[in-house]
């Protein structure tokens, strides 16, 4: 069961990007780039998307766009090769989601959207799997433990959003965002906010690839706020008590950000470095670093 719930999911997605793609975008989290491998270990997105509200013109509004998106997380304690579950830090979770999401634009300042995202956690979440494929026959490491892992559950979450873009100075805009999540996985409200600097015009940093299509390039410097009500990957269900192992999750979480983003009429290439806050108490470190790397293509 746990093999034929993945497999549909994975079918789902292919499927989707198969038909009347307009843009396909494949997104990267990692933190082995700072040496770690551990807490929010790594994440990686596919996403495909178009317009699905024709403007006369590239430059008319109102418009909308539907997208699909592909997701896998995965989360470790520190001690990843130990299974003393007394020395654990974080609990071993996996997230494997699709996500169906609109988006409509006012004007090219202003968007909102909503999306519903199901997946599932656990074993069907094939993180073990991927996780110690990679470590084995990439990085030639040992296997990480995988001890008393988060249970394996469907969960279902409904998001919300807001973006907007307001001019500061030439060649410099503010960015913000408002964002909110409700669901079994997730549920949580908080914002974005930054800097965008140079000649882009996109919306957002982290956002949409129809956003522009011309050539330009921005650096961004933002934070983002976050105050999550409940957290599978940390505390477990709020259904029952069946998880293994969980923590106290810290409610209140910040992120610094910095990024450099690179657009031409095709393509979009993306980096952004993150420096995250404690999720729980016994994190032996205050913040942790990972990287993410995106690139886009408009077909």
């Amino acid at each position: 069961m746990n093999r034929f719930v993945s497999s549909f999911l994975l079918f789902c997605m292919l499927h989707c990007c198969g038909v009347a793609q307009e843009y396909i975008n494949l997104s990267v989290d990692n933190d082995l780039y700072f040496g770690y491998d551990w807490y929010y270990s790594s994440g990686i997105f596919v996403s495909t998307g178009k317009q699905i509200m024709e403007a006369e013109t590239q430059d008319d509004f109102p418009k909308k766009y539907r997208h699909w998106t592909l997701g896998q997380e995965i989360y470790t304690p520190s001690k990843r090769y130990t299974r003393n579950v007394q020395q654990f830090d974080y609990p071993y979770g996996g997230w494997i989601f699709i996500a169906r999401s609109f988006e409509k634009y006012k004007d090219p300042f202003s968007a909102w959207g909503y999306s519903i995202k199901a997946g599932m956690t656990g074993e069907a979440s094939l993180a073990p799997l991927f996780q110690n494929l990679y470590h084995r026959h990439i990085l030639d490491l040992p296997e990480v433990a995988w001890e008393q892992p988060l249970p394996q559950r469907f969960h279902l979450n409904l998001n919300g959003s807001h973006r907007k873009r307001l001019a500061v100075a030439n060649r410099v805009a503010f960015l913000y965002e408002f964002f909110a999540n409700m669901g079994t996985q997730r549920m949580a409200m908080g914002g974005r906010m930054g800097l965008l600097l140079g000649p882009s015009d996109a919306l957002s940093f982290l956002g949409n690839p129809f956003e522009t299509q011309r050539k330009g390039y921005g650096v961004y410097l933002g934070t983002r706020q976050e105050y999550r009500f409940h957290d599978f990957m940390i505390s477990g269900s709020l259904f029952d008590d069946e998880a293994p192992f969980v923590l106290s999750s810290i409610p209140y979480k910040n992120s610094l950000e910095i990024g450099f983003a690179y657009y031409s009429p095709k393509w979009r290439f993306l980096t952004i470095f993150n420096s995250i806050s404690k999720d729980n108490d016994l994190q032996s470190y205050a913040r942790h670093p990972y990287l993410n790397l995106t690139i886009g293509r408009i077909f």
